[in-house]
C-alpha cells in the first residue's frame, strides 16, 4: 500500500482521513466537511451535534434518526462509500470505504440470516473496524430461529393459560424481529414500539401484522410488545392488576440471573449482535491486514483475533490520543 495516506483514529466517531476523502463513521457531530456515515438509528450511534444535515445511511435509518432526533437528516452519497447489509436491525448498514485502500466499518452487525432478514457477509478489506459487543469467550448464541421458536411456544403456553404476555425489548430493531415470527398472534405494540414499527414500514417495503393498543381495556389474554420504559406506563400498569407474564428479549439473557435482575418472569437470549465465534469467523472472511475492535469486549476480541487468526488486531480506543503521546493514529501504509 505504498503511498497510501489513509489513517484511522477515534475522535468524532471513527474517523478515516485521506488525501481524497475524509469519512466519519457514526459521528457524534455531523460535520459540514467530509462524509458522515450513520450505521443505524439506535441512540448510541446517533449524532448529537450538527454543523450540517447530510449523512450516508439507509432510508430507514435516516427516517428513524430524524424522528428520534427531532431534526431532519438528508441523504448523501459518495462514489467512495458502498453500503452493505449489516444484519443488525432494519436499515442497518456496514460501510466499505475505498480511498486507495479499502476500509470496512461494520457498526453493530449480525451475520446470521434469520426470519427472512439477511445477515452481514464478509468482504475483502485492507482494514476492518468491527464491533465487539459480545467479543469475549462464552458469548455465543444458539441459532436465532430456534430461540424464536422457544419464545413463541412460551407465549402461546401462557396465552392458553389465560395470561397476557408482555415482551420487553428495544423499540427499534428487536421489536420488528419479534413481529417476523409472532405476527400471527397479532400483538399489541405499546407506545414507542408502535411508532418505530410504523417508521420502518413507511420507509421500507415490509408490512408487519400487529395492533395498536385501544383506548379501553383489552379483556382477552393478549400479547404485548413494549420497551422497559412501558413498565410505568398506563398499559402495563393496567395489565399488572390481572394475570400477566413478562419476559425480556436480549443477548444479555445468557448471563446467569438476568431475568431476576430485570424483574421479569423469563429472559430469552435472542441477539441482533454477532457472538464471539461469529465475530472471529467474520474477521477471517474479510482477510484484513489490520483489525480494530470497537465497543464492548474490544480488548478480549483483539487478543483472540491475533492469537487464533494471526492477524494484527487492537482495540480502537488504544489509538485515542493521550496527552503528550505521539502516533495516536495509524496509516494503512504501515501494515
Amino acid at each position: 500500500m505504498e503511498g497510501d495516506a489513509l489513517s484511522i483514529r477515534p475522535g468524532n466517531g471513527v474517523e478515516v482521513l485521506g488525501r481524497e476523502v475524509t469519512c466519519r463513521f457514526d459521528p457524534h457531530r455531523i460535520s459540514s466537511t467530509g462524509l458522515n456515515c450513520i450505521s443505524h438509528a439506535h441512540s448510541d450511534h446517533l449524532p448529537r451535534g450538527f454543523e450540517g444535515e447530510k449523512a450516508i445511511a439507509s432510508r430507514v435509518t435516516l427516517r428513524c434518526a430524524s424522528e428520534r432526533l427531532g431534526r431532519k437528516l438528508h441523504e448523501e452519497t459518495s462514489p467512495h462509500v458502498q453500503m452493505l447489509e449489516a444484519g443488525h436491525i432494519r436499515g442497518s448498514r456496514m460501510f466499505l470505504l475505498d480511498g486507495g485502500s479499502k476500509v470496512l466499518y461494520t457498526g453493530d452487525m449480525c451475520p446470521e440470516d434469520r426470519f427472512g432478514m439477511r445477515g452481514a457477509k464478509p468482504v475483502k478489506a485492507d482494514a476492518l473496524i468491527i464491533e465487539s459487543t459480545y467479543g469475549s469467550r462464552g458469548w455465543d448464541f444458539p441459532p436465532r430461529e430456534e430461540i424464536g421458536a422457544v419464545i413463541k411456544d412460551w407465549v402461546e403456553d401462557n396465552l392458553a393459560q389465560d395470561f397476557s404476555v408482555a415482551l420487553m425489548t428495544y423499540p427499534l430493531g428487536k421489536s420488528q424481529l419479534l413481529l417476523d415470527f409472532l405476527g400471527e398472534l397479532e400483538p399489541y405494540l405499546v407506545d414507542n414500539v408502535l411508532c418505530s414499527t410504523q417508521w420502518v414500514e413507511e420507509e421500507g417495503e415490509e408490512r408487519f401484522r400487529y395492533r395498536a393498543v385501544p383506548e379501553g381495556a383489552v379483556n382477552a389474554p393478549s400479547l404485548y410488545i413494549c420497551s422497559t420504559a412501558a413498565r410505568k406506563g398506563a398499559v402495563l400498569q393496567r395489565l399488572q392488576k390481572g394475570k400477566l407474564r413478562t419476559a425480556y428479549i436480549s443477548g444479555w439473557a445468557l448471563r446467569r440471573g438476568f431475568f431476576n435482575h430485570m424483574r421479569v418472569d423469563e429472559g430469552f437470549p435472542l441477539s441482533d449482535h454477532a457472538g464471539h465465534d461469529e465475530l472471529l469467523s467474520f474477521v477471517k472472511g474479510c482477510d484484513p491486514n489490520i483489525v480494530y475492535t470497537n465497543h464492548g469486549f474490544d480488548e478480549d476480541l483483539a487478543s483472540d483475533i491475533t492469537r487464533e487468526l494471526g492477524i494484527e488486531a487492537k482495540a480502537l480506543k488504544s489509538l485515542k490520543k493521550k496527552e503528550g503521546a505521539k502516533g495516536s493514529q495509524k496509516k494503512l501504509a504501515e501494515f
